[in-house]
C-alpha cells in the first residue's frame, strides 16, 4: 500500500486518537479515585481501537490469575500502551518510562491512572526501578510492562529489562506472557502514517517463580521463559 493510499486511513487515525484521548485525559484530571480513572482510560481505549476498525482477536484472557500477577507483552508500536489499557481489567497498573511524566497532559494523565514509572536504562536507578516495581506489587496491584522498554522497525525481539523479573521473584508473583502481533504495522517505529492491519493478542500460560534457587537465579529465570514463550507466539512478526 503506497503512502498516498495510507491518508485516508491515517487523518482518520490521528483525528480520532487526537480526539478522544485529549477529552479522556481532560476530564480523567478531574474525575475523583485511581479506579474510576483507570476504568474511564479503559473505556476511552476500546473506543480508539473500535472506531479505528482495529479491534484485536484475543485469545488466552482466562489465563491471567484472579491473584495478583506481572504481564509482560512485547513492544512494537506506540499503539502497545493503549492496546494494553483497553483489554486489560482496571486492577492493572502500566509500568511506564519516566520520561513520560514531565509530558505536560500525557504525564499527568497517567499519574491520575496508577501507572508506575520508572528508568528506561539499565543504570544505577536500577534496584531503586526493582524497588518501586515491588512496592506496586506487594500493595496487591496488577502490573503491565514491556520488558524490552522500547521498540524499533525491524522484527524480532530486543533484550530484556530485569527490573519487573526480580521484583515479581521478590514478590512471588506469576509472569504471564503476552504476544502482540500486528501493531507494528498499524503504526511503524519512525512513521506517522497509520496502517490497516489485523491485530491479535495471545496471552500465554502464566510463569511462576521456583521454589529454589536464589532471587536472582528466579529473575533470571522468569525473564528467560517469557521471552522464550514470548518468541514462539510471536514468530516473525
Amino acid at each position: 500500500m503506497t503512502w498516498l493510499r495510507k491518508i485516508p486511513y491515517t487523518l482518520w487515525g490521528w483525528t480520532l486518537v487526537g480526539t478522544i484521548a485529549v477529552t479522556a485525559s481532560l476530564l480523567i484530571l478531574v474525575i475523583p479515585g485511581e479506579e474510576r480513572c483507570s476504568g474511564f482510560a479503559r473505556k476511552a481505549s476500546r473506543i480508539i481501537f473500535r472506531l479505528g476498525g482495529a479491534w484485536p482477536m484475543v485469545s488466552g484472557l482466562e489465563n491471567l490469575p484472579a491473584e495478583p500477577c506481572v504481564v509482560a507483552a512485547n513492544h512494537a508500536s506506540f499503539a502497545d500502551g493503549i492496546l494494553l489499557c483497553a483489554l486489560l481489567p482496571t486492577r492493572f497498573r502500566l509500568v511506564i518510562k519516566r520520561e513520560m511524566r514531565t509530558v505536560l497532559l500525557a504525564g499527568r494523565m497517567l499519574s491520575r491512572i496508577g501507572a508506575v514509572f520508572v528508568d528506561r536504562e539499565q543504570g544505577k536507578d536500577r534496584f531503586a526501578d526493582v524497588r518501586t516495581i515491588l512496592r506496586a506489587a506487594r500493595s496487591g496491584q496488577s502490573l503491565a510492562i514491556f520488558p524490552e522498554g522500547t521498540f524499533r522497525p525491524e522484527p524480532g525481539l530486543l533484550p530484556f529489562r530485569s527490573g519487573a523479573f526480580a521484583a515479581a521473584a521478590a514478590a512471588g508473583l506469576p509472569v504471564v506472557p503476552v504476544a502482540i502481533r500486528g501493531c507494528r504495522r498499524l503504526l511503524p517505529s519512525g512513521s506517522w502514517l497509520f496502517t490497516p492491519s489485523r491485530i491479535e493478542v495471545c496471552f500465554l500460560e502464566p510463569i511462576r517463580a521456583a521454589e529454589h534457587g536464589s532471587r536472582s537465579q528466579q529473575a533470571e529465570r522468569l525473564s528467560r521463559e517469557c521471552r522464550a514463550a514470548m518468541k514462539a507466539a510471536l514468530a516473525q512478526d
